[in-house]
């Protein structure tokens, strides 16, 4: 059975504290959550990241180790907060070169704090979701690809490399969607 409508819980964070995904209620629940980066001078939540999990919590941790690790990107936390998105650490998996270890090691050390800032501006948000996977998936697809289709001028932190799969065939569906916030981007409607 297809959702008729997905509701975003949030902010969450990584860090400790009351607002901290790991202790949410939704620790070990399915769904699809958004990254997204607010910019604080214009009241403006832009999503960053789109993803779907079968455990909250399990898939955050996962993400947090490749962020420490160095293997994702790191944009500078103080421009986001102003609507800047400015790379200063392109990641490992995006380093194709045979150097691309040494890279990370050569770099660790200067850019710890910034990988900690970067990931104090992270907010998250989740939908709880009881779905087959491929139509997780596909939905998880579908706010993605809406973005990009319908509101590019809004994707200056979701990178263009960011995968984007829907099925190849639509449901012929409409989903509503909400939020605790409101993330640009994000329409209160989209066809899956």
């Amino acid at each position: 059975m297809n959702p008729k409508s997905l509701h975003f819980h949030g902010p969450y964070n990584f860090t400790k504290g009351e607002t901290s995904l790991f202790h949410s209620e939704f620790t070990t629940d399915e769904g699809i959550y958004l990254w997204v980066i607010k910019d604080t001078d214009n009241n403006i939540n832009y999503i960053h990241y789109i993803g779907e999990t079968t455990g909250f919590a399990k898939r955050q941790k996962e993400h947090l180790t490749q962020m420490l690790g160095l293997n994702y990107y790191v944009i500078d936390a103080d421009l986001a907060k102003h609507g800047i998105h400015k790379v200063i650490w392109k990641g490992m998996w995006r380093d194709k070169s045979n150097n691309a270890a040494g890279n990370v090691l050569e770099t660790y050390n200067t850019i710890n704090n910034d990988v900690l800032n970067y990931i104090e501006v992270i907010d998250i948000y989740f939908a709880p979701t009881e779905l087959a996977t491929n139509i997780r998936k596909h939905i998880e697809g579908c706010i993605g690809w809406n973005l990009r289709k319908h509101h590019y001028d809004l994707t200056e932190f979701y990178p263009d490399d960011n995968r984007v799969v829907r099925s190849k065939n639509l449901l012929n569906e409409k989903i509503s969607i909400s939020s605790d916030q409101p993330i640009a981007g994000l329409d209160s409607e989209i066809e899956i």
